[in-house]
């Protein structure tokens, strides 16, 4: 059975997001690990002969977190079964510390095969593709990270988009792609922007389709010199539900989603984005 592990502070967002997660672990017979994470802020005290006050403080704030957490977990066990996905396997996590190091423990003590993450909606999708947290985690993780903007409301997925360079580094995320896509029953339209003809490169997309002849793949050239543009009609023309992209092309993406096409951006807030991990060729 797949893992999929799910940062929470129980915000909206957050919350928007666990719905994905629910879905997707529906789709691909997976149990979801919810994790509350808190840090212990770093007090000092004038009076160094009562350091049993400032152990009074850190129980008191832990205590705090913890009702919060006690209090929440209820709720989402409620969203799981209004959506009709209460068989899924939940486990509940709360933990100290400095998420990033908690993520990679319980990634790798429990062989965690994704991430799902809510991110800070418009404002935030202004400044970046994706949530300043989010990028953070992205990163220094190297797992399948799926994230979610607060305006993304679950709909069934029907097409992933996978913009590509065309380089050898990009067909195992595109392989990777296919694969979970033939699962859910879904297509792929694979992009790939021309800044000018080249016969070249022409040729060389032809040796992409023959590799990835699959029934639900398609691919798309466009040519045009602004890739800003270019993307942002790809996700409109081929409806696409689920941006995806390598971690190498990360800083690509993020600037295109930093620049001064503010309302292109808030009507795009909605797509959801799957960054893959970075292959070792």
């Amino acid at each position: 059975m797949k893992k999929i592990l799910f940062p929470t502070d129980f915000s909206e967002t957050a919350n928007n997001a666990f719905i994905y997660a629910l879905n997707l672990a529906d789709s691909i017979n997976a149990e979801i690990y919810l994790l509350h994470t808190y840090e212990m802020p770093v007090l000092s005290t004038t009076s160094s002969g009562q350091p049993e006050l400032l152990q009074n403080v850190y129980n008191s704030i832990e205590l705090n977190h913890f009702d919060l957490y006690k209090a929440e977990v209820p709720k989402l066990r409620k969203i799981a079964e209004d959506i009709g996905k209460e068989k899924i396997n939940l486990t509940f996590l709360f933990e100290e510390g400095i998420m990033l190091t908690i993520l990679k423990k319980i990634i790798k003590e429990e062989t965690i095969d994704f991430i799902v993450m809510g991110t800070n909606g418009k404002s935030g999708i202004e400044k970046k593709l994706l949530g300043s947290n989010t990028v953070h985690v992205i990163e220094h993780i190297d797992i399948p990270i799926l994230s979610v903007p607060n305006s993304a409301k679950f709909k069934r997925l029907n097409n992933f988009g996978f913009a590509t360079m065309l380089r050898e580094t990009d067909k195992p995320g595109l392989q990777q792609i296919i694969k979970i896509a033939t699962g859910l029953k879904t297509d792929v339209s694979v992009l790939h922007v021309l800044r000018q003809e080249d016969p070249k490169i022409m040729d060389l997309l032809e040796l992409w389709k023959k590799e990835f002849n699959e029934e639900n793949v398609t691919f798309h050239t466009v040519l045009n010199k602004n890739l800003e543009e270019s993307v942002f009609f790809f996700i409109d023309d081929q409806l696409i539900d689920v941006m995806c992209i390598v971690k190498r092309q990360l800083n690509f993406f993020e600037k295109f989603f930093t620049s001064s096409l503010s309302k292109q951006l808030a009507y795009h807030a909605d797509v959801p984005v799957l960054v893959l991990k970075e292959p070792k060729l």
